[in-house]
């Protein structure tokens, strides 16, 4: 498989090791009992298959990995029901290579790479087999998280279970409303459990196992649960199917079902006159002769913008309209903390970067949204609605979305 865009901090494949207690959960929430056959593509170390086959003591395992380090390990298997095949687990004629046919397999275990491979036409066709071509924004920008889904969806039979490991972005981002439609829809969709971040080696990148099964009607209902550092799981939110497509991360579902709802409370879309990212990036704003304010720049000990980011003029031929001005709220649109990095700009004009958010809201909600957002429970709502897979990010209507 040809790479682009690898993450740094993942191995030379942009994998992330299954940690053997998050295994254990995975196995366990897919509910089953010595499937006929299951597979495992992007095998790495076998934590996953060698959870499953100490539940499953009479499957066939059949595991794929590009990694020739993998053949290895399983050579060195004490198991007898294993196979194991070298080779590219996105594929198109897989199935011939490893002599599974397609839609006879009984269990799916998976954590893709954190990777987005370089776009190749067969990518097309297995998320054409898959039903998932029609939910994805722009192919060529596909990452192998979506396609192994594809893979293993093609690879499963009929109400065959899938149990897998999904980035953030595809459980909780603006994005992927569509595909989680279609996996609440076409398939049942019967868990979702976040991780908690850190469960990965050398990232603290946010992940959820889900498990589905492929093709059959869909349940009234989702569970959201959440595996907490300490092995225990939350209490179970259930997501109606007809709310498909609404965020399904726990950490955001279980802020808004705590939240005490009184008359009076609102949206911050219902009083946003401006909410916009700055203009220039962390880089340019180097290379120009007036202080830009960045996210790195705000100042933990006071609400309000350094008076270094003050404007005393505004430069020549620059519109008003994309400065932030007296009133308005700045907030750190990426970042690992960005729920604490958040100021007020009580008096001047101020530019931001393309890495912080400039809110505006109708006067008299001023200082209410502003004491709600840097309360504890604000910050906790702006962590909650970030998502992403290292550094959190927040987005504009993730923003608009939070009630004060």
């Amino acid at each position: 498989m040809e790479l682009t865009n690898k993450t740094k901090t993942s191995d030379r494949f942009g994998r992330y090791y299954t940690d053997s207690a998050v295994a254990r959960v995975l196995v366990n929430s897919m509910g089953m009992k010595n499937p006929r056959i299951a597979i495992d593509l992007g095998t790495g170390n076998g934590s996953l298959v060698g959870e499953a086959s100490r539940h499953w003591n009479i499957t066939k395992f059949v595991t794929v990995d590009i990694d020739d380090e993998v053949s290895s390990l399983f050579r060195q298997s004490k198991y007898s029901n294993f196979t194991h095949y070298t080779g590219d687990a996105l594929e198109l004629g897989l199935s011939e290579k490893i002599g599974v046919p397609l839609g006879t397999v009984d269990s799916g275990l998976c954590n893709p790479p954190y990777i987005r491979p370089k776009w190749r036409q067969s990518f097309g066709e297995i998320l054409e087999d898959a039903g998932l071509s029609a939910v994805i924004p722009k192919l060529s920008c596909i990452h192998a998280d979506v396609l192994f889904l594809a893979q293993n969806l093609r690879f499963l039979r009929k109400g065959g279970k899938l149990g897998l490991i999904l980035p953030d972005g595809l459980i909780a981002g603006d994005r992927s409303v569509k595909l989680r439609q279609n996996l609440t829809l076409a398939h049942r969709l019967e868990r979702i459990i976040e991780l908690p971040r850190g469960v990965f080696s050398k990232t603290d990148a946010k992940a959820h196992i889900v498990v589905l099964s492929k093709g059959e009607a869909p349940s009234t209902a989702t569970q959201i649960q959440r595996l907490e550092i300490s092995g225990d799981l939350t209490d179970s939110i259930y997501v109606p199917s007809d709310q498909a497509g609404m965020r399904l991360d726990y950490s955001f579902l279980s802020m808004n079902k705590s939240t005490d709802f009184q008359d009076g409370r609102t949206t911050i879309r219902n009083i946003t006159e401006i909410v916009m990212r700055g203009i220039y990036s962390s880089a340019n704003r180097k290379k120009l002769n007036f202080p830009v304010f960045h996210s790195t720049d705000f100042d933990h000990k006071s609400i309000e913008v350094p008076s270094t980011f003050i404007l005393k003029d505004v430069p020549e031929n620059f519109s008003r309209n994309k400065l932030a001005q007296p009133g308005d709220i700045l907030i750190s649109r990426v970042g690992r903390n960005l729920e604490q990095k958040i100021c007020l700009v009580s008096k001047g004009y101020v530019v931001v970067t393309d890495c912080v958010l400039i809110l505006r809201v109708a006067p008299h909600w001023r200082e209410k949204t502003f004491y709600f957002l840097t309360s504890s429970k604000g910050r906790a709502f702006i962590s909650a609605a970030s998502h992403g897979v290292g550094a959190k990010f927040i987005t504009k209507d993730a923003l608009l979305r939070l009630e004060i």
